[in-house]
């Protein structure tokens, strides 16, 4: 039986370092500017997380801080992340994702997963999976995990709006969240601080880190779209 695919993000908004690297690929985002590796770190899991390395590149430490989400086929970790990119160190919030159960292209078009870490206790995850030939958004999967004060929240229906430029990258987004059908959602919303764009494997993907804010909290973020090559003009 083959492993669950690892993908580790990285969001230092202090000195404007982040990164996101899995079998392959590794990107990393300096202030605005971004480089695509043509390779993934090596990553051991150990009792305590896992660490990843990348020869002159990073040396990473991702240590789970909360339980699991489990979010559409991808088990998500909060984690405390401390090592260093390139020469510099490395002190803040990721995630490792670990997909059991890989999405099937012949019955997509699109597939969005978002990211907002604010602290160790406050975070919001969501995957929204657009099947093939659908007219819109209304008709998009969409699962979503919050944590607040270091409890997992049940979030009973989500919602993502996002504002794209001309080449379908995303530069803002909205998400409402129904946690109570008697009280009105909890929003959230956020602007693009850095982003990459690549084809992979006949797919269109679209990375960004992402500034977010939720009330009075701000954080960092990702927000990655992939979509048929075909069907770029849809996403």
């Amino acid at each position: 039986m083959s492993q669950p695919a690892l993908s580790l993000q990285f969001f230092d908004p202090a000195h404007g370092l982040h990164g996101s690297a899995r079998s392959g690929m590794t990107l990393l985002f300096d202030g605005s500017g971004s480089r695509a590796l043509p390779d993934g770190p090596a990553v051991e899991t150990g009792a305590d997380g896992w660490h990843a390395e990348l020869a002159g590149e990073l040396s990473l430490d991702f240590a789970p801080v909360a339980e699991p989400a489990e979010l559409d086929g991808v088990a998500v970790r909060i984690c405390r992340v401390t090592g260093s990119v390139g020469d510099r160190s490395v002190r803040c919030l990721g995630t490792v994702a670990e997909t059991v159960a890989a999405p099937v292209w012949g019955e997509l078009d699109a597939l969005r997963t978002i990211s907002a870490l604010f602290d160790e206790r406050h975070a919001l995850l969501a995957i929204a999976s657009r099947p093939r030939g659908a007219a819109g958004h209304d008709a998009e999967r969409v699962s979503c995990w919050l944590l607040d004060d270091g409890a997992p929240v049940p979030v009973a229906e989500a919602r993502i709006s996002t504002v794209y430029d001309g080449a379908g990258r995303q530069r803002s987004a909205g998400l409402e969240l129904w946690i109570d059908e008697d009280e009105p959602p909890l929003r959230a919303s956020g602007t693009v601080v850095a982003g990459s764009s690549l084809q992979l494997e006949g797919l269109d993907v679209h990375a960004a880190v992402f500034r977010w804010r939720v009330g009075d909290r701000e954080g960092a973020g990702a927000y990655e779209l992939m979509a048929r090559s075909e069907d770029r003009a849809a996403a």
